[in-house]
């Protein structure tokens, strides 16, 4: 009778905590309901009688329950059968599939241009084969101001870490795509090797110690439109590619290429070779670049960096000789120089200062402008407290003739420094400068002032505003420009915002005359579904001047409208494979933006223009292109450590980063990581 008892009580108390632990976990309110009445539930759940030899034995159970958690053997995966059926129900493999149609008007007088389009992306993971990867868009328009009325489509069908062995994988693309480009061959901080881009195919076979590339098809181009179709040309490329590790410490690399049939540039083969060394400790390297080409020019270039204490030191030297080929680019070529860049950083200061030298027409062409152009800048940020930050901006150019081709000497020098400020209400910056340009016996000279602030209003509510005043004067001119321009993002709610962006110019000139430039735009997007989501986007950029030679004002309005519907799902479950994956489990995204940073503080301000179609790069083989807002976005990414990077060849000049090293990023389970790239002229 008594063990009966005590079987009963068990059960009791075995029931009560599982109760307990589903109040807990689903249903807080109650739980706290609970917590309010104790007695109660206490009173409903005690048995009428019972002897004190049974209550000491049901304090041991229960004190032996409470010591491992356990509510049952076998019962503790009831709490969570419904998600372990649903996880099951997914088919293995991860996968992704979205489908957008998008439609775009752009109407300036006398052109009224219009497209259409549908794109699509698709992701897919095997557990033979690797992850595959399919984009395509499909294209309809009418580009008057082009004259460019006919449809395109692309399609490009990736293949990643396909495993050909224990120690080699392979990555395979077909269809629209850029010629292999070994960052350690295409890569350095003056001197690029850009890729060219072709339709075809091209493969990367990858091991420990050695990489082989191959890649072939015809040269095309990008369209011009929003919905980005391609074009083939005359030409076709063909590339090959190999690098080594010789060593821990050494890697050698060459990349030979073969054009033939391009309208624009000679039939020629060039190859490229570099040897780079990196010190054990990571605080030196040294890369050596050559490149020639079958018309018998050549080019060379050395890298050097170097860390001494808290000082990191970028340095080269670098000869192009004329007409010097390189795949379907004109690169940039006739000159000679060296470059010095030095930088240090603190948790309060910052320190770069930066030397060029350059001397074109190195084989004295007396038909050709010969100059000596040097280029020097000192800038320096100091956080004063934790509230304000100072800092200042020198830079001098110059350009001296060795010839009578060339222009007349030049000499340019700019200061300026601003003061950046944390009140309730956000953060203020204030920028003057100011600059003298002497050519030959002309002097000119310029001041400006810049007052961007940050509004800190709402949660929910971004805004940001800029003001700015210039005047030149001298060198045949006389130049007065005010702008202003307002940048703000609303978050309604978590699947509705918008963003909108005003910014007017007024510019009087003593050769111009008047000019004022109003542009304005709002973009709104919205998930109506699980699946689904739209965004639509308007600009209207207004235009008018009399500066026309006859006295008669010029007036131009354009007006653009953007709109997109999308159906995006993901599915699938994750394969347990073993081999390049980090010690973290889970995944991630990560987002950001990239933006030309024309005051060097590192956020965007208003009126500071994004980079839109610049190639964003995860750990070095993943790659996202920044849309018409700047932004890229990176989905399903395994948790812990990676690194970002830009395509820098692909960038337009002088703009770059000071630091091209790839950003160390880390990605949590299930949340997002912000990475923003800002732009600078690597000419200052």
């Amino acid at each position: 009778m008594r063990s009966g008892r005590r079987r009963n009580r068990n059960d009791l108390i075995c029931a009560a905590l599982l109760l307990l632990q589903l109040v807990v976990l689903w249903v807080p309110a109650l739980a706290r309901a609970e917590d309010a009445t104790p007695s109660a539930t206490q009173k409903e759940t005690a048995p009428q009688t019972e002897t004190p030899s049974a209550k000491a034995t049901d304090k041991s159970v229960a004190a032996d329950t409470y010591v491992d958690q356990l509510i049952e053997p076998g019962q503790d995966g009831r709490l969570f059968d419904s998600e372990l059926r649903e996880e099951e129900a997914e088919p293995e493999g991860r996968r992704f599939l979205s489908v957008e149609y998008q439609y775009y008007r752009d109407k300036r007088s006398p052109y009224d241009d219009w497209e259409n389009g549908v794109l699509l992306n698709g992701r897919r993971e095997t557990l033979n084969y690797g992850e595959l990867d399919l984009s395509g868009a499909l294209r309809k328009g009418n580009q008057q101001s082009f004259q460019d009325d006919s449809g395109n489509a692309q399609f490009t069908l990736r293949q990643y870490d396909f495993a050909l062995s224990e120690h080699r994988i392979m990555d395979n693309t077909a269809g629209v795509l850029r010629s292999n480009a070994d960052s350690m061959l295409s890569s350095s901080f003056r001197m690029n090797l850009p890729s060219a881009l072709l339709l075809g195919a091209k493969s990367r076979i990858s091991g420990q110690d050695s990489s082989l590339d191959i890649s072939a098809g015809r040269i095309g181009r990008l369209g011009t439109g929003q919905i980005q179709g391609f074009d083939t040309s005359d030409g076709k490329l063909f590339s090959l590619g190999y690098n080594h590790d010789l060593g821990s410490q050494w890697r050698v690399g060459t990349y030979a290429l073969d054009l033939e049939g391009a309208a624009d540039v000679p039939d020629h083969q060039s190859v490229a070779s570099a040897l780079e060394y990196r010190g054990t400790d990571d605080r030196q390297s040294y890369k050596a670049h050559l490149l020639l080409d079958s018309k018998g020019q050549n080019g060379a270039w050395l890298d050097g960096d170097t860390r001494i204490n808290r000082w990191r030191n970028r340095y080269g030297v670098f000869r192009l000789e004329r007409d010097l080929l390189w795949a379907d680019t004109a690169l940039t070529n006739d000159q000679q120089g060296a470059y010095l860049r030095s930088e240090t950083r603190s948790l309060r200061n910052a320190f770069t200062t930066g030397l060029d030298f350059v001397d074109t027409n190195i084989n004295n062409d007396s038909t050709r402008p010969d100059n000596y152009i040097y280029n020097g800048f000192l800038d320096d940020s100091w956080r004063w407290t934790h509230k304000i930050t100072i800092g200042s901006t020198l830079t001098v150019r110059g350009s001296s003739p060795r010839n009578d081709a060339a222009a007349d000497e030049s000499r340019d020098y700019v200061v300026s420094g601003y003061i950046s400020r944390g009140f309730s209400i956000g953060t203020s910056r204030l920028q003057v400068s100011a600059s003298r340009l002497e050519e030959g016996n002309d002097v000119g000279n310029g001041y400006g002032v810049v007052w961007d602030q940050d509004w800190n209003l709402r949660q929910d509510l971004s805004v940001s505003s800029s003001l700015s005043r210039e005047n030149e004067s001298g060198i045949d001119n006389q130049e007065n420009r005010t702008s202003a321009a307002l940048l703000m993002r609303y978050e309604m709610t978590s699947s509705l915002n918008w963003d909108a962006d005003i910014s007017y110019v007024h510019v009087d000139s003593k050769q111009l005359n008047t000019q004022n430039n109003l542009f304005s735009s709002l973009a709104m997007y919205w998930r109506f579904l699980r699946d689904w989501d739209a965004s639509l986007r308007v600009t209207l950029n207004q235009f008018d001047s009399n500066a026309d030679t006859n006295g008669t004002d010029l007036a131009n309005d354009e007006k653009t409208l953007l709109f997109s519907v999308r159906y995006s799902k993901s599915g699938g479950r994750p394969y347990v494979v073993l081999g390049q994956q980090t010690d973290a489990h889970g995944f991630g995204d990560i987002t950001g933006l990239v933006f030309y940073d024309g005051n060097g503080d590192g956020i965007r301000q208003a009126g500071e223009p994004v980079a839109k179609d610049v190639v964003v790069y995860l750990d070095k083989r993943y790659v996202a292109t920044t849309d018409s807002d700047g932004r890229y976005r990176f989905e399903h990414i395994a948790a812990g450590e990676h690194d970002l990077s830009l395509a820098l060849e692909e960038l337009p000049l002088p703009w770059g980063l000071l630091d091209d090293a790839p950003r160390k990023v880390n990605v949590d389970i299930s949340a997002g990581s912000e990475v923003n790239f800002a732009l600078r002229r690597i000419d200052q």
